[in-house]
């Protein structure tokens, strides 16, 4: 999925499939005259004292702290974005059901659907008229403009690449993207496996998180000596990828990676199964049980980087080491269990947890700008324990400042996947930013890091 390096989540495949039906989305808005909304008043609750001299902060009362989100709820890209809230909402039921913070429940009483509706317009309802304290984002669509104005604290799902510089922007797991350590987690892979020459796979330019994950990594690789025999970063959405296969074969690769959406990726596989070579496949998109129990057979063997996220199965595979791990599952099959396994989910976990943590922190100064200062304290925030370290004194610039670089890998084995690659219980693996890629070492993971 993402690419996270140093606690930021470099955009791969993952948002793929959002950035190829994004034109898609367009049309339909172009064409649609009718939002699709759900929205709900704030709490008309007594108002706060908590706030500035000259009135409450936003949607705060004695008793509740209102919340909102814009995301992609229906609509031909809402897999891709749609299971973020679910994420959101367990967190704050699981917070709410101990009584909440401070002593004020955290009530996200505005959920809008940005199928038919322009993000701005929504942008206007959720911060002028809903009056929330906090906004989730899950589009493809944002435009950071009126939450930077307004200095909202403003969480989510980090696709477009604009979550940079400003303090109250904060992407998950890092506002920064940043290509350019993704080929450490690669060459340390392939020196794993044994692995010498290299295939890597990718659509063209005007897909850019797919492009430039994979063209940045095969540059790195390239200059480091690491033999790469073929590159196709021009490839086609829903191609025949038997040319590419027969490539390989006269090549004699053995490794291959890929930043294609996951149905691409199954049709590689079986070209690669058709020709019966014998090469490893690392599959940046595609880490879903309904894939694999579809297409176990075309998947064995298969590796996934799942960033700095925790894999969910280190909760069957390493019983207790990974309280947080447990904690999410838990509340995710009693709130919404058909997304208890959604990387997308456990985002919208992580991003409602950095909001709560900012509000315990702020205290009884409970502003907005108090919040977001708070958050801006955090040097090693995993979000309970489901993700690897994120240093957010750090992680608001264009580059990648927090090293060491940590990834986590699973593999399919049979019809599960895995937790691969670190050694047990460990599932994070981290680099130095000066490691050498053709002898990749592991840096010592920073504190805080699950598992250790």
């Amino acid at each position: 999925m993402r690419h996270r390096t140093g606690g930021s989540k470099v955009r791969v495949p993952a948002a793929i499939g959002a950035v190829l039906l994004a034109s898609a989305l367009i049309a339909s808005c172009s064409s649609s005259t009718s939002p699709s909304t759900t929205t709900a008043k704030p709490s008309s609750g007594s108002s706060s004292t908590s706030g500035t001299a000259s009135g409450p902060a936003p949607g705060v009362t004695a008793t509740q702290i209102s919340v909102g989100s814009i995301a992609s709820l229906t609509g031909s890209i809402a897999a891709d974005f749609a299971s973020f809230v679910p994420g959101i909402q367990a967190y704050l039921n699981t917070v709410n059901a101990n009584g909440g913070v401070g002593g004020r429940k955290i009530v996200l009483t505005a959920n809008l659907d940005d199928a038919g509706t322009s993000f701005n317009q929504l942008s206007h309802t959720l911060i002028q008229q809903d009056g929330v304290f906090a906004a989730f984002i899950s589009t493809f669509f944002f435009t950071p403009g009126l939450f930077v104005q307004t200095k909202t604290p403003t969480f989510g799902y980090n696709t477009s690449g604009n979550w940079t510089p400003d303090p109250n922007l904060f992407g998950a797991g890092g506002s920064t993207q940043d290509y350019n350590y993704g080929a450490q987690s690669i060459a340390y892979l392939m020196k794993q496996l044994n692995a010498k020459s290299a295939v890597v796979m990718s659509y063209g330019p005007a897909i850019t998180s797919s492009y430039a994950a994979c063209h940045t990594s095969a540059q790195k690789l390239q200059a480091a000596g690491i033999k790469v025999v073929y590159t196709n970063l021009d490839e086609s959405l829903g191609g025949d990828y038997t040319p590419a296969v027969q490539r390989m074969q006269q090549a004699g690769a053995d490794f291959v990676f890929t930043c294609m959406q996951s149905s691409d990726n199954v049709t590689l596989a079986r070209a690669i199964k058709q020709y019966g070579l014998n090469v490893h496949q690392l599959w940046f998109s595609g880490y879903d049980n309904a894939l694999l129990s579809q297409y176990s057979n075309l998947m064995q063997g298969v590796y996934f980087n799942l960033n700095g996220n925790v894999p969910f199965q280190v909760a069957t595979a390493y019983p207790g080491k990974y309280p947080g791990m447990d904690q999410y599952l838990a509340a995710m099959n009693k709130y919404s269990p058909a997304n208890a396994y959604s990387l997308l989910a456990l985002q919208g976990w992580e991003s409602a947890a950095l909001l709560v943590q900012g509000i315990r922190m702020a205290g009884n100064n409970l502003t907005q700008a108090n919040v977001i200062n708070q958050i801006n304290t955090l040097t090693n925030f995993t979000a309970g324990g489901v993700s690897s370290t994120v240093d957010w004194t750090k992680l608001h610039t264009n580059t990648l400042t927090s090293f060491p670089g940590c990834s986590a890998f699973v593999k399919v084995s049979g019809t599960k996947f895995v937790p691969a690659v670190a050694k047990p219980p460990q599932t994070i693996v981290c680099f130095a930013k000066d490691v050498s890629l053709t002898n990749p070492v592991l840096a010592t993971p920073p504190a805080g890091t699950p598992g250790t």
